[in-house]
C-alpha cells in the first residue's frame, strides 16, 4: 500500500497535469443525477416557467474560472508588491494572499460578536485595509491601495471568468417571460464592485436585483441572506427557487427558509474547477513546463509573428518593471528617451490602462526627453578657448562620424547649419565653398583653429548650440533639487546617463547645489555598461539592466551588438535629434530630421497590439510575473543568440539604423564568408551587423554556439 502511493506521487511529480485531470475525472466524470440536481438549463426551462421569482448563484453556476481562484488571489497580491509601496519600503511578499485567511477569519469572528452590527460575512476591502495598515498609515493613500488592489482583482476575475452561454440564453428567456430574476451571491466582493464586474461580463442588465453578502452583511451558507431577500423584495409568499453549484448554500439553506432550489451539477464545470485548484496546490505554476507553455503561447506556431510577439512581450515585461521600480521608488517622475526608449512609454500607458486600477494608483509623472549622443557630446564639451577643446572635438568627431576632424565633419557630426555659421563667410573661398556645399568640401581643422576669424564663429555656435541642449534640461527641471527621476531607454551602455552625470559635476563645480536624483532603467546592456558605472555622479545611479544583462555568457553574446532589437523600437516619425529651438511661447523644443523611412520596422500600432496580447497571455497565465519575465528574457536570448531559420525570415524585411550622429539604414545581417570569417565578423562589428544572424543566413548557424561561447569569454 505504502509503495502504491509512492508511485502515484512519483507519477504526479512527473505528469501533473495529467494526474490532476485523472484524479477530477476519477470524482466527477461519472456522477449520477437525481430529482435535486440539473445539469443543462434545458433541462429546467420549462420548470421554471412555474415560478414568479428565480434566484441564481454567480460562480461556477453562470460563470466559470479557467483559473485557480488561489492564484487569481496571488495576483492580486503580487499586484500590490509592485505598485504599493509602504511606508518604509516594499509591502511583505504574500501579504494580501495570506491576509485571506487567518486574518480574514478575525474579521469576520469579531463582526459576529457585534452586538450592535452583526455580521457573518467579510468585506474583501475590511481585510485589506488590516492587512495594509502596518504599512500605510495615512488613512487616505490605505483607502485609495485598497481600491487599486480590488480594482485589479475585478479586472483580473474579468479576464479569467467565462460565461456560461446556456446560461445566458436561460436568463434572457425568463427576462423576456416577465420572471423577476435575481443574483444571490456569498461573496467577498461589495456589491458595487460585484456589479461593475457583472457590467463588464454583460449580465448585469439581465438582473432586476443583485444581493451581495459582502453588503448585506450576512451569508447564504448560514441562510440569512435568504431571509433577508424576502424581506426586501416581499417575496415571501412568492413561488420562488434558487439555483446555484454547492449543495449546502444554494440547496439546504434556501429550502431551509421556504424556498425551492436546485443543485447545479455540470461534469464538466466540476472537473474543471477540481483540476485547476489541483495543479495550483502542487505550484505548477513554479515548474518550468509552466515557463515553455508560455513561451509556446506567445509564439504561437505562425513563424512571421512568433518573433514580433516574443519582442513584444519582453518590451511588456520591462515596462512593468519600469512602472514597478518608479512605484516603489518614489520617484516622481518617469522620462522616456527618444528615440528608441518612447516605445516604453506607450506600452506603459496601455498596461496602466489594463489593470483596471488606474483611477486609484499614485503614479509618477511620466513624459518624454529628447536626447542623444550628439547632445550628450554637446552637453559636456569643454570650452572652445580650453587645451583640451581641440582633442575633444577629434576624439568625438572620429566616434560620431567615423572621420577626420574638419570642419564639414564637424558640421555632420554636430548639425551644424551653415547660417549658425554665417560669421565664417568672406573670409575664405574654400570656407564658403564649404559652407555653400552644406558641410560636403573639406576645409582643415587646424585652420579652423589657427584663423581667428574662422575659430570664432564656430565656437561660438558651438557654444551657443551647446547651451540649448543645457536650457531644454533645465526647461524639463532634470536637475530640480528633490527630484527622483527615472530615465528610461532600450540601451545599452548608458552614455546619455554618463552626460548627465558630467554635467553634474560641472553644475557642482561651478557653485551650483545638486540634489537631484536621477536613475537609469534599461532594457539591454552591451560590453561597455560596466566600464560606464566608474564614471558615474553619486547622484546618477546606473539599474541593474533587466531583460539582457551582462551577467551570462549567453546574454554577453547576444548583447554583442543590438541590431537585431533596435527595428522593434525605434520611432520612425523622427529622424536623428539635431537641435533645440524655441517655439511661439517661447519653449524650446526637439527638432529631428526629417529624412526617415516608414519602412524596415516594425510599426509601434503593432508592437502596441501584440503586447496587448501578451498582456491577456500573462493575465491567465498561473506563473508569477518575475517567473514569467525570466522565461520571455530567456527566450529572447536564446532566440537571437542562436538565431533559427523562422526567426531570419521574420526579421528579414527589416532593416536597422545605424550611425551615432545621422542615421545610416542598412538590413540587419551582411555575407559572412568562410575563408574570410576573422575580416567579415570584423566587418559585422564595424558596420554594427547583427553577428549570429548573419552567420546562420551565410549558412555557418552550426558555429553559432562555439562563438558565442567565445564572445562571452572576451566580453567578460
Amino acid at each position: 500500500m505504502m509503495l502504491s502511493s509512492q508511485v502515484r506521487r512519483i507519477v504526479s511529480s512527473l505528469a501533473p497535469e495529467r494526474t490532476a485531470y485523472a484524479i477530477a475525472k476519477r470524482k466527477y466524470g461519472h456522477l449520477k443525477l437525481d430529482h435535486n440536481n440539473f445539469s443543462h438549463p434545458d433541462q429546467i426551462r420549462a420548470l421554471l416557467g412555474g415560478y414568479e421569482l428565480i434566484s441564481f448563484d454567480l460562480f461556477d453556476t453562470l460563470v466559470w474560472r479557467e483559473m485557480a481562484l488561489n492564484d487569481v488571489q496571488r495576483k492580486t497580491a503580487e499586484f500590490a508588491e509592485h505598485h504599493i509601496p509602504g511606508d518604509h519600503g516594499p509591502l511583505p511578499s504574500g501579504l494580501l494572499l495570506h491576509a485571506r485567511r487567518r486574518h480574514q477569519n478575525e474579521v469576520k469572528r469579531m463582526s459576529m460578536a457585534s452586538k450592535q452590527n452583526y455580521r457573518n460575512e467579510v468585506d474583501l476591502a475590511e481585510v485589506f485595509d488590516g492587512a495594509l495598515s502596518p504599512y500605510i498609515s495615512d488613512t487616505t493613500r490605505r483607502a485609495r491601495a485598497v481600491e487599486a488592489a480590488i480594482a485589479f482583482e475585478i479586472e483580473t476575475e474579468h479576464r479569467v471568468l467565462t460565461v456560461d452561454p446556456a446560461m445566458r440564453e436561460l436568463l434572457i428567456d425568463l427576462r423576456a417571460h416577465g420572471k423577476t430574476v435575481i443574483l444571490t451571491s456569498d461573496m467577498y466582493f461589495s456589491e458595487r464592485w460585484l456589479k461593475a464586474l457583472l457590467d463588464r461580463l454583460g449580465l448585469l442588465d439581465l438582473f432586476d436585483h443583485v444581493f451581495v453578502s459582502a453588503t448585506v452583511g450576512v451569508t447564504k451558507h448560514s441562510g440569512l441572506l435568504f431571509q433577508h431577500v424576502d424581506a426586501t423584495l416581499n417575496s415571501a409568499g412568492l413561488r420562488r427557487i434558487h439555483l446555484g453549484d454547492n449543495w449546502n448554500n444554494d440547496v439546504v439553506q434556501p429550502r431551509k427558509h421556504g424556498w425551492d432550489a436546485l443543485h447545479y451539477l455540470n461534469t464538466e464545470n466540476e472537473m474543471r474547477k477540481d483540476r485547476l485548484e489541483r495543479l495550483s496546490r502542487i505550484g505548477i505554476h513554479k515548474r518550468d513546463t509552466a515557463a515553455k507553455e508560455l513561451i509556446r503561447q506567445v509564439q504561437t506556431n505562425d513563424s512571421s509573428e512568433a518573433v514580433i510577439r516574443l519582442i513584444s512581450a519582453g518590451f511588456l515585461s520591462f515596462a512593468r518593471q519600469v512602472l514597478s521600480t518608479a512605484m516603489l521608488g518614489h520617484y516622481d517622475r518617469i522620462l522616456f528617451l527618444t528615440r528608441d526608449g518612447t516605445i516604453f512609454h506607450h506600452i506603459l500607458r496601455q498596461m496602466i490602462e489594463n489593470t483596471g486600477a488606474q483611477n486609484s494608483l499614485d503614479l509618477p509623472e511620466m513624459g518624454e526627453l529628447a536626447f542623444s549622443r550628439r547632445a550628450g557630446v554637446l552637453l559636456t564639451m569643454p570650452d572652445p578657448n580650453s587645451p583640451a577643446w581641440p582633442d575633444y572635438i577629434r576624439h568625438n568627431v572620429g566616434w560620431l562620424r567615423g572621420e577626420f576632424a574638419s570642419l564639414g565633419a564637424i558640421m555632420r557630426s554636430f548639425a551644424l547649419h551653415p547660417d549658425e555659421l554665417e560669421g565664417m563667410r568672406g573670409n575664405d573661398r574654400e570656407v564658403d565653398a564649404c559652407l555653400d556645399a552644406d558641410g560636403r568640401s573639406h576645409v582643415d581643422f587646424h585652420r579652423l583653429l589657427d584663423e581667428p576669424a574662422l575659430f570664432k564663429p564656430l565656437a561660438a555656435a558651438m557654444k551657443a548650440k551647446q547651451q540649448r541642449v543645457a536650457d531644454y534640461l533645465d526647461q524639463q527641471g532634470l536637475f530640480e533639487p528633490t527630484q527622483r527621476i527615472l530615465l528610461v531607454d532600450i540601451g545599452y551602455s548608458g552614455t546619455v546617463l554618463k552626460a548627465f552625470s558630467e554635467h553634474m559635476y560641472r553644475l557642482a563645480a561651478k557653485g551650483q547645489k545638486v540634489e537631484t536624483c536621477l536613475a537609469m532603467m534599461m532594457f539591454a546592456a552591451n560590453r561597455f555598461f560596466g566600464d560606464n558605472l566608474g564614471q558615474m555622479h553619486p547622484r546618477a545611479i546606473m539599474l541593474d539592466p533587466v531583460m539582457i544583462s551582462q551577467k551570462h555568457w549567453r546574454q554577453r553574446a547576444a548583447a554583442f551588438n543590438f541590431a537585431w532589437l533596435e527595428p522593434f523600437a525605434v520611432d520612425r516619425s523622427r529622424g536623428s535629434l539635431r537641435d533645440f529651438q524655441p517655439d511661439e511661447g517661447g519653449r524650446l523644443q526637439p527638432v529631428f530630421a526629417k529624412d526617415t523611412k516608414e519602412n524596415g520596422s516594425v510599426t509601434r500600432a503593432r508592437i502596441l497590439e501584440m503586447t496587448r496580447k501578451a498582456e491577456a497571455l500573462l493575465r491567465l497565465s498561473p506563473m508569477t510575473a518575475r517567473d514569467a519575465d525570466a522565461a520571455i528574457g530567456r527566450a529572447i536570448t536564446v532566440s537571437f543568440a542562436a538565431p533559427r531559420r523562422k526567426t531570419l525570415h521574420a526579421i528579414d524585411s527589416l532593416t536597422h539604423q545605424a550611425g551615432l550622429s545621422d542615421i545610416v539604414e542598412h538590413k540587419l545581417v551582411r555575407e559572412v564568408r568562410p575563408w574570410r570569417l576573422r575580416s567579415d565578423l570584423l566587418r559585422c562589428l564595424h558596420e554594427d551587423r547583427w553577428i549570429q544572424g548573419s552567420m546562420a543566413a551565410s549558412g555557418l548557424g552550426w558555429l553559432n554556439p562555439v562563438l558565442n561561447r567565445l564572445l562571452g569569454i572576451i566580453t567578460r
